[in-house]
């Protein structure tokens, strides 16, 4: 058995933050939907449902979708990695969406750095086909992934808590609020430029 601390304990834990910051902090235009998926790793089971049966009635009522999956530690364990997260897809359908990321990066006390070398389509790990957002991406849903990066623990028993970065895992949904809530705030959708 996986112990899933950061597989992906690390993404409930990070949208759990979330989720209060906008309960509590000035409403949105748009509304936010909190949605957590099963079955990634069975071939995206939960997301493929949700994205053809959306809760909102059509997918296109859903402008963007922001998933997190995997951001409680550093890749490879290497502490030169405690500042960076992977971004994934920002700008694969939507270039405003990706403007909007870096916008909202610049925006926080301490800016991660973003790394989009996962991001290109020659990934050999195609890591933007392999997590939940793709689901929706594959429908034309701007997507941004955020994911701190792979470790000798993924999928394995010892992925346990004492592993798990806390002020790491603090920092990745505040980019992720600070996102969301500017996508949520806008009058209109983020533009879609890209073919994803």
């Amino acid at each position: 058995n996986n112990n899933g601390a950061d597989v992906d304990g690390s993404g409930t834990v990070a949208i759990m933050s979330i989720a209060p910051a906008f309960a509590q902090g000035p409403k949105p235009k748009r509304s936010i939907l909190f949605v957590w998926h099963a079955g990634e790793e069975s071939g995206l089971l939960g997301s493929r449902y949700m994205a053809d049966h959306p809760v909102v009635g059509e997918i296109d009522k859903v402008v963007a979708q922001l998933n997190m999956d995997m951001v409680g530690r550093n890749e490879n364990d290497d502490p030169k990695n405690a500042n960076m997260v992977h971004v994934v897809g920002s700008d694969r359908i939507s270039t405003e969406l990706h403007n909007i990321n870096e916008e909202a990066n610049s925006s926080l006390e301490k800016p991660l750095r973003l790394e989009y070398a996962m991001n290109d389509p020659a990934d050999p790990q195609s890591i933007y086909t392999r997590s939940d957002h793709y689901s929706y991406a594959a429908k034309g849903v701007p997507i941004i992934f955020y994911f701190t990066g792979l470790h000798p623990d993924y999928h394995g028993p010892t992925d346990t808590v004492d592993k798990i970065l806390f002020d790491k895992i603090q920092r990745i949904p505040q980019l992720a609020y600070e996102t969301g809530r500017r996508v949520a705030s806008s009058d209109k959708a983020p533009a879609k430029d890209n073919q994803g």
